[in-house]
């Protein structure tokens, strides 16, 4: 786990080098809004301008990160590589060790919202800028597969009565399909009432 805490710390430090706007997110952001689960990855939304590949390539690699083949074999970064898992698989999927570390890039106009609202959160020595309890409540809808609602059960029970809930409804409205709408909307009602 202090690896893992280690490595989020150095990536948000390079990120902040490169001037990337960046929201971490995934089990980290879900630890800090609703109920504690392991996790062996990193997750972080980063808007990387065209420009920007070939200087993050290379400061990743300083840092001893590299890509895997579907074998699992490792292979150096190359910013025509990067390029190609954001296109193919709207994320960029690289290795620090064992450590996975998925950088997304903002594809949906919510990807944009989750950077700007991000907040700053004390980590170890710093403080990192963490997708909100809201945000991630969305994208985890937007996932939808039994561990993420599970996840936003946990986040409606833990932040009860501190959520935007304005906004959730706002955006899911404009999110989701009518179904998912009213699947959250009852979640909401069961959790944030207990």
């Amino acid at each position: 786990m202090q690896e893992l805490l280690r490595l989020t710390e150095t990536l948000a430090d390079l990120f902040d080098a490169l001037r990337l706007r960046h929201a971490f997110g995934g089990a980290l952001a879900n630890n800090l809004w609703g109920t504690v689960r392991t996790t062996v990855d990193v997750d972080c939304l980063v808007l990387i301008p065209a420009l920007q590949y070939e200087n993050l390539m290379n400061k990743l690699a300083e840092l001893g990160c590299r890509l895997r083949d579907e074998r699992g074999k490792d292979l150096p970064l190359s910013v025509k590589e990067m390029r190609r898992q954001i296109s193919e698989r709207k994320l960029m999927e690289i290795f620090h060790g064992e450590i996975r570390v998925e950088l997304f890039v903002p594809l949906i106009p919510l990807q944009n919202e989750i950077l700007r609202r991000a907040v700053l959160i004390k980590l170890e020595k710093r403080q990192i800028h963490v997708t909100t309890a809201e945000d991630l409540i969305l994208l985890k809808m937007a996932f939808h597969r039994e561990k993420d609602l599970r996840d936003v059960r946990g986040i409606l029970w833990v932040q009860r009565g501190k959520l935007d809930l304005a906004y959730l409804r706002s955006w899911s409205k404009k999110m989701f399909e009518e179904k998912i709408e009213e699947e959250l909307e009852r979640i909401i009602q069961e959790y944030s009432s207990k």
